[in-house]
This record gives C-alpha cells, structure tokens and sequence, in this order.
C-alpha cells in the first residue's frame, strides 16, 4: 500500500477515533517520572533513581552505576549504548552523563546528603572514544548542613519539548537567570531573539536536520532507535518512543517495518525532516552553552550546565529543545558545523557544546525510562 493510500486508511470514517486508545505510553516506561521505589531503602538508589531522568541524546540512558563499595558509586559510560556515526567521539553521550551527574547530586542533597564529585578519577577519555573507566565518582555522606538545591522541584515537569512553539518571546530577564544557573560551572550561556540572529541560526538549524536526516548512516542509527507501538516501548523503554493511531495502522499494515524506518526517502525520515523544520519555524528565540575548551571534563559540565538550565525553563513555564545536529563531528555535517561556529563568534579551542531552541508551548507526556536497576552495578 501506497503512502497517499495509507492516508487516506487514517483519515476514513472515523477509523482513528475507534483505534486511539490502541497505543498510549504504557505506565511500566514512564513508572520512574513518579519518584523512586518506597523500597529503596539505599539514597544512592534513590538518588539515581532521579538521575534517570536527566535528558540524554536519543534518549539511549547510556549510564552504569556501579555501588558494590559503601556509600560510594562509581559512574561509567554505557559502551552498548554509543551513537557511533552521529557521536563518534561520544561528546553527546558524555554530556548526557553531565546531565545524570547533576541530577543524581541534586537528589543527594534533597535527602541530607552530601555528594561528593571525582570527575575523571581514572584519567581523561581519549579525543576519539570513550572507554570503560568511569566519568565520576560519587562518594555519599550524611550531612545536616546539606541545602536542597531550589530547581530540584522541577525534575518531574522537565520535558524535552519538540512541537512548534508560540510567538510570546522569553523575555531577556529570564533569560538572564538561565545564564547566572549556567556560570558556575565554567560553561557560558548566549541566547538571542533578535529577528534577523533568529532566522539565520534557524536556516543553519534546519540544514542540520537535512543533513542528519537524509545521510544514510546517521538516519539509520537514529531510525534503529525507535521504539514502534506500545508493545516496543513497553519491552526497551529507550531511544525514541513512535505511537499513536497513525503508527498503529502503519503497523498493522506493514508499513512500518524496520527496512521501511531505515530508508533516508521513507516516511519517517520525511516525517522527522518536516516536523523539525516545522518546530525551528515555531521558534523565537535560541541559546546555547560554550565552553573555552573540547575536554572531556568540559563536555560533562556542559552537560551539568544544560541540565540546570532545562530545570529553570521548567520553573519558568518555558518550553526547550537541544537541536544538536549542527554541532555533531560526522564528516557531512563539517560544513554546517564551522558555519554554526563563525554565526555565533566561538573560535577554537572554545566551541559550542549545545544549541537549544527555547519559547512557550504545552507541555508534552514524559519520555520512556528504563528502571534503576537495569544500570546497577550490585
């Protein structure tokens, strides 16, 4: 069957409307958004239980916690769970672990505790790849002069948001108090919304999303991550979820399989171009984190930084998007990545970790995680 034909399936006499409970996020995937187990009697559990929740690239959760000492955990980088042709030095996943990083220090101080952060204990990763030695250490300690961290309370309404958003502009005075969150760790937040600044970032946003979509290897690695029908999301809560009545028909009609996904002029790819560029148009305003340097060390502040950030628009009632395609190292995307870099002033060594559109929209379901126990290490 033909896609004008399967459209026309979608759109017959109130088909959809007879199928639209057929394939809702199923509560087992998003079970961790409610808080941690009552049986964690562990607070590093606990703690990494919030820490599940920080937002990652592809949504891979590509994290190990390894707790088998007292009171200490030890991070590593999941090696199952890279981006190899869209991250090939793994500088995404590694902000991502930034991210988990602050949220699981964050946790420890809602509880009393103090946690106390080695980053790279065991030396710094190479340029190229990750390895198996831990990006932290995290040694846990009781303390009553510990203060909750005022962002915590927005954990729960964090969301990744990537519909189109409204024409309010965040004003500069919010915008202001994002960068104050984002100074102290040494990672720098510029943000515009000045028309003309706005169309030109948005144009080399949308080439992005051309040249990631549309390159064989990046859109297949992407492609493999999606996670089709509720029976899918349920099985492996990570990567992409796809559901609604739209892929329940596509799926029962065979339309959706997993040659059709990996195909750059297929439907999904189309449908990932048109709705991106759809939600760059949706956009008012941009920011983005630069750091003076490219460590490793930095890529995980960057991620710590970006987190808090996400954390403020939620406090704010403000909608954020990472549009990370014009930053990524893979060879088709040079072009665009030193365009990005020349628009935005950052000479190297600095260099932009994360671009992000920001604005107002509704706020979309939580995303799929696995449980806390699928990433200890007991």
């Amino acid at each position: 069957m033909q896609r004008r034909q399967f459209m026309m399936v979608l759109g017959a006499g109130g088909a959809t409307l007879a199928v639209s409970a057929c394939d809702r996020m199923p509560a087992s995937a998003v079970a961790l958004w409610n808080g941690p187990s009552s049986n964690d009697a562990d607070p590093r559990l606990r703690a990494l239980s919030w820490a599940m929740l920080a937002p990652n690239p592809h949504n891979l959760q590509s994290w190990i916690a390894d707790v088998r000492e007292p009171g200490l955990i030890k991070l590593h980088v999941d090696l199952q769970r890279l981006l190899p042709k869209t991250d090939p030095p793994n500088r995404q996943v590694l902000i991502g672990c930034g991210a988990f990083l602050e949220l699981l220090h964050m946790a420890a101080a809602q509880e009393g505790f103090r946690a106390d952060i080695d980053l790279l204990p065991e030396g710094e990763y190479r340029v190229e790849r990750v390895d198996e030695r831990p990006f932290a250490q995290v040694r846990f300690s009781q303390d009553a002069s510990i203060k909750p961290d005022k962002l915590f309370s927005a954990v729960r309404l964090r969301r990744t948001n990537r519909l189109p958003y409204d024409n309010n502009v965040p004003d500069l005075g919010e915008l202001r108090s994002l960068a104050r969150i984002a100074e102290p760790s040494g990672i720098s937040l510029i943000a515009t919304d000045t028309a003309e600044k706005v169309q030109r970032i948005r144009d080399l946003a949308i080439e992005g999303y051309r040249v990631e979509f549309t390159t064989q290897d990046t859109w297949s690695e992407s492609a493999d991550l999606l996670r089709v029908g509720a029976q899918a999301v349920a099985d492996e809560p990570s990567g992409v979820a796809a559901l609604g009545t739209d892929v329940w028909w596509g799926r029962k009609l065979g339309l959706l399989n997993r040659n059709s996904l990996r195909k750059t002029d297929g439907m999904a790819a189309q449908r990932a171009v048109k709705d991106s560029i759809a939600a760059a148009n949706g956009t008012r305003a941009w920011l983005w984190l630069a750091s003076a340097d490219n460590s490793r060390r930095s890529q995980l502040e960057a991620g710590r930084a970006y987190v808090r950030v996400d954390l403020a628009a939620a406090t704010l009632g403000a909608a954020i998007q990472p549009n990370s395609q014009v930053l990524q190292e893979f060879a088709e995307m040079q072009p665009l990545y030193r365009k990005f870099h020349g628009e935005v002033d950052v000479v190297e060594p600095a260099r932009v970790q994360m671009l992000a559109r920001i604005g107002y929209a509704t706020r979309p379901d939580p995303a799929p995680r696995r449980a806390v126990e699928k990433i200890v290490r007991a």
